[in-house]
């Protein structure tokens, strides 16, 4: 009979960001982030201080760089709190356009 407790499974490794997204992500975060830093789709932006303007200035990059509109609903402050979050949006809305 085994003591101790039972080995903890291993966690999935964080995804990694689009290249071309986390390119933006960085130039926009210019300042905020170390270069040291490394960006997953789980990373809090929060801790970055990100003010309104630094979301404004994210969101048309985004859209410029991916050739999407993001729609004034899907603003919130929430789609802004993870790369991940972000590139959810970011991805629907380029395959939406794909579709039509």
């Amino acid at each position: 009979m085994a003591t101790g407790s039972p080995p903890m499974p291993e966690q999935p490794a964080p995804a990694a960001l689009d290249p071309e997204f986390e390119a933006v992500l960085r130039e926009c975060l210019d300042g905020l982030t170390g270069s040291d830093v490394q960006l997953r789709a789980d990373s809090d932006l929060t801790v970055y201080s990100i003010d309104s303007l630094t979301v404004v200035r994210l969101m048309v990059a985004v859209e410029e760089a991916f050739g999407v509109l993001i729609p004034d609903e899907a603003i919130t402050f929430e789609i802004f709190s993870s790369p991940g979050a972000l590139w959810n949006v970011v991805s629907g809305l380029r395959e939406e356009s794909r579709g039509h």
